[in-house]
């Protein structure tokens, strides 16, 4: 069921991966006369509100379509603080939460021509992810290299589709730092395939087994193959670490046609070891259709993974308000062998606050014109 969402995170992670080198594409334009009035890499805003409308996880355990809020503060150059929350409010979008309430159930052989039922009465969590942490920068460099802008209207009679772009040379401020934070996510889970691949038991305190072959009652009867839906709750909290580089660009140009435009991107990308201690899932609770017998079912047996990794990138912009867009690859902690996963965060839109001054340029680089 997660395999189409994965591979949409996959398309969707490497096109932000290379965002900036498709904006290296330009298309043929007559010529623009300008004159730079900001190229300032260092003078950026200190926050960013990040309104996620949309974000989507797919894992081996879950799909889960939602929504969230971050937020992106930079108390000094050297230090950038993070923290957000997504969530999902609509239950058939939280697929194996809806799914839960529609079948969750496990079956069992009453006798040897009659079968009975039990239903599951755990309360299933809904999908949500917090996540806290900072990057420390240890180095930065300044180089100078070329910034593509994009023209806000097309002057090349009946070309449509694209807008046309310009390069001028531009400071680029590139940083290294590391990361480290915490985080801490829950989910509803199907436990189908893990006791498939692990080959293993559940137990009940009223002498029910359930296995990959089926259910196994006290009373010595078993079910002909498994149809049991089994699904609970999975929580994992933990730390992360990892490293960062961040490429920042900040020029606004005065063309004589379009007026002011600018090109002020920051692309982080990032790498990150992840390491979960407090990583469980729920035991399973069920009651007997037709009876008031009640029966747990331990899931201690089931091995879970407290290690994983991860690589993203984001893009975010030093405007007042627009856009930004994230995702990420990896392997979470989880139950063992189900734990990779795509993200996806589109933020529309993205407040950003602070004090920036303009600076008028004291000169004219290369491949730079001014006629007025």
């Amino acid at each position: 069921m997660c395999k189409p969402y994965l591979i949409l995170n996959l398309l969707a992670f490497f096109c932000l991966q290379h965002a900036n080198a498709q904006v290296e594409m330009a298309y043929p334009s007559q010529s623009v006369n300008y004159k730079v009035i900001q190229d300032d890499p260092k003078d950026i805003n200190q926050l960013w509100i990040h309104v996620q409308p949309i974000t989507m996880d797919a894992s081996q355990m879950n799909v889960a379509v939602g929504s969230g809020v971050e937020a992106t503060y930079l108390p000094s150059s050297k230090l950038e603080v993070k923290g957000g929350i997504r969530g999902n409010l609509i239950n058939a979008l939280d697929f194996y939460r809806f799914a839960s309430q529609k079948s969750a159930s496990i079956t069992w052989q009453e006798s040897k021509r009659e079968q009975s039922s039990m239903v599951l009465t755990n309360t299933f969590a809904r999908f949500y992810h917090l996540e806290i942490g900072g990057t420390y920068f240890l180095k930065e460099v300044e180089k100078t290299g070329g910034s593509k802008i994009i023209l806000s209207e097309n002057p090349v009679p009946g070309n449509n589709g694209f807008s046309d772009m310009i390069e001028v040379d531009a400071k680029i401020s590139e940083k290294y730092g590391i990361r480290l934070g915490m985080s801490s996510m829950a989910s509803t889970v199907s436990l189908r395939q893990a006791i498939d691949r692990q080959d293993l038991s559940l137990v009940g305190n009223q002498g029910t087994i359930l296995s990959k072959s089926g259910t196994k009652t006290s009373n010595g009867f078993s079910t002909q193959g498994n149809t049991n839906e089994l699904f609970t709750n999975f929580s994992s909290t933990g730390f992360y670490l990892g490293g960062a580089v961040q490429r920042v660009k900040n020029i606004s140009i005065n063309t004589d046609r379009q007026g002011i435009l600018s090109n002020n991107s920051i692309f982080t990308y990032y790498a990150d070891l992840i390491f979960n201690p407090w990583t469980q899932l729920d035991d399973i609770n069920a009651k007997w259709y037709g009876k008031s017998t009640t029966e747990a079912f331990s899931t201690s047996t089931i091995n879970l993974q407290k290690i994983g990794g991860r690589i993203g990138a984001e893009v975010r912009y030093n405007q007042a308000s627009f856009i930004s867009l994230g995702a990420e690859l990896g392997y979470m902690p989880a139950i063992q062998n189900e734990g990779f996963y795509g993200l996806i965060k589109l933020s529309i839109p993205t407040f950003s606050f602070g004090t920036t001054r303009s600076k008028l340029a004291t000169n004219i680089g290369r491949n730079q014109s001014l006629t007025q």
